[in-house]
């Protein structure tokens, strides 16, 4: 691995936590007037025809292993954005970021169990920093384990279980067959939500309704796409702290655009994750071969 490489798939991990980091508070403020199950098949069933168009433009035949993928890693989304959704009908943004970053902390013990992927001194170092810089950020006033958190909690782990997926087979798959796999499997599942998705959109005025495009576009395509691209390259217990960059940029929009009251200790939250961050890519780019030089 190309030490240009491995920065490039660094750089598209970073820019869809940053995509995924605004739909905590689309989400919440979407779930309000849209069930999650119809939320969630509008933002797939949106997303399958524009990866069909684009599929279609590149005029090369989807193989089987990568629609097998992102089947599998459809599932294990869907699942999880489920859970997500279903947890902030009653989960402050805050809390449905700390939980889904530790969820998909969980990636790198995942990996070990099922790859053989043991993480590295460094990497457990910084997911421990990542853990602890999310609960400063995103909790306020402490997490009660409610039904809410317990159904955010479990979407996180089958986060996790899909980078471990999408670690398994990214690697020499064909990234876009893999994401409209995975938004095809989605829609699929969630199809007895067609009705209600279809008469709640009909109702939804335009600010509802672009809330509902923005998590089509950017959180079932883009997003997705991205983090494809950079499993191709990045191993999934540091995707899974990649992830931990999440409820950074998901309080950031809280605060910003989502009318969430500022808190004095997300700085420091934020400080100690963009730590574990820069600690472990910083000692995976020093182990990463140059090319000699001429």
């Amino acid at each position: 691995m190309t030490a240009r490489g491995e920065r490039a798939a660094l750089a598209a991990m970073v820019a869809a936590t940053l995509l995924w980091g605004a739909t905590f508070v689309v989400i919440r403020d979407s779930v309000t007037v849209l069930r999650p199950g119809a939320l969630l098949f509008a933002r797939f069933a949106l997303a399958v025809p524009l990866f069909a168009l684009l599929i279609l433009v590149r005029r090369r035949a989807p193989r089987a292993r990568d629609l097998a993928a992102g089947a599998l890693s459809g599932a294990l989304m869907a699942g999880g954005l489920y859970g997500q959704a279903a947890g902030l009908r009653s989960t402050s943004a805050g809390s449905s970021a700390f939980l889904t970053c530790a969820g998909t902390l969980l990636a790198a013990p995942f990996a070990w169990v099922l790859l053989r992927q043991r993480p590295s001194r460094a990497l457990a170092t910084g997911l421990l920093l990542a853990l602890a810089g999310s609960a400063l950020l995103s909790l306020r006033g402490g997490l009660h384990a409610g039904p809410g958190e317990l159904l955010t909690l479990l979407g996180a782990a089958l986060f996790a279980l899909q980078v471990v997926s999408l670690g398994r087979f990214a690697p020499g798959g064909d990234p876009l067959v893999i994401a409209a796999a995975q938004a095809a499997t989605g829609a699929l599942a969630l199809a007895p939500q067609a009705g209600a998705a279809a008469a709640a959109l009909r109702a939804l005025d335009s600010a509802g309704l672009a809330r509902v495009g923005y998590l089509a576009v950017a959180g079932s395509v883009l997003a997705p796409l991205l983090q494809i691209l950079a499993q191709r390259r990045l191993a999934p217990g540091r995707i899974g702290l990649l992830f931990a960059l999440e409820p950074v940029f998901a309080l950031l929009f809280a605060i910003t655009l989502g009318g969430e009251r500022y808190v004095a200790r997300w700085w420091l939250g934020a400080a100690l994750i963009l730590i574990g961050v820069v600690r472990v890519e910083w000692a995976a780019a020093a182990s990463t071969p140059r090319p000699a030089s001429p």
